[in-house]
């Protein structure tokens, strides 16, 4: 169970990997819609409001191409064997956990949540403090530990499967890797900006 949770790579074919990767993706999209939450940048999720329809496939195609195009020119600079599937599925299996997550929002939970703690705030006068309900600063408090404990799932799988995809070792690797992803946030932040 450890290994299809962290880990599916060693476990399933690269075809197989794919058909989930794509399915979990236009479910995901789906579920973005549904939950009002935008994929706003490869390592960001939000609930702004009722998307268009396309708007959470957008989100995640751009997020997908971003990330995927980074990776595998990195993945070519380490090994010049690394294939597109490999990384491609990587790509698309680590996201998952971003697809879950929109379910913080049933009923528009999370969104209700954050109006209510930007409305306690008295931004003419600062003095005043803040005024949050201590059940919202608890509830706001578990969705952030819930919400980064799905980024170290996505970081988990998506680090797997480029590991395997490029037989990457070592600190060096490790480290441009983990820039690999920043760079891909910024690439995505910018593009979603500018058709938005």
């Amino acid at each position: 169970m450890k290994t299809i949770i962290f880990n599916p790579f060693e476990r399933y074919t690269e075809n197989k990997l794919l058909f989930f990767g794509v399915l979990f993706t236009l479910i995901g999209s789906y579920l973005g819609y549904v939950f009002e939450a935008r994929f706003d940048g490869v390592l960001d999720l939000h609930f702004p409001g009722v998307p268009t329809h396309f708007k959470p496939v957008i989100d995640n195609l751009i997020n997908i191409v971003s990330l995927f195009l980074v990776l595998f020119f990195l993945g070519k600079y380490i090994n010049p064997k690394t294939r597109i599937i490999d990384i491609l599925t990587s790509v698309l299996i680590s996201r998952f956990p971003f697809y879950l997550l929109t379910f913080i929002n049933y009923q528009n939970f999370s969104a209700d949540l954050g109006e209510r703690i930007l409305a306690s705030i008295d931004t003419k006068n600062l003095q005043n403090g803040v005024n949050i309900a201590p059940i919202d600063m608890v509830v706001m408090i578990l969705i952030a530990g819930i919400t980064m404990l799905f980024l170290v799932w996505f970081v988990i799988l998506l680090f797997n499967g480029f590991k395997i995809a490029t037989n990457s070792r070592g600190t060096k690797n490790n480290l441009l890797f983990a820039g690999a992803i920043i760079l891909a946030e910024i690439i995505s932040k910018i593009i979603l900006t500018l058709i938005n």
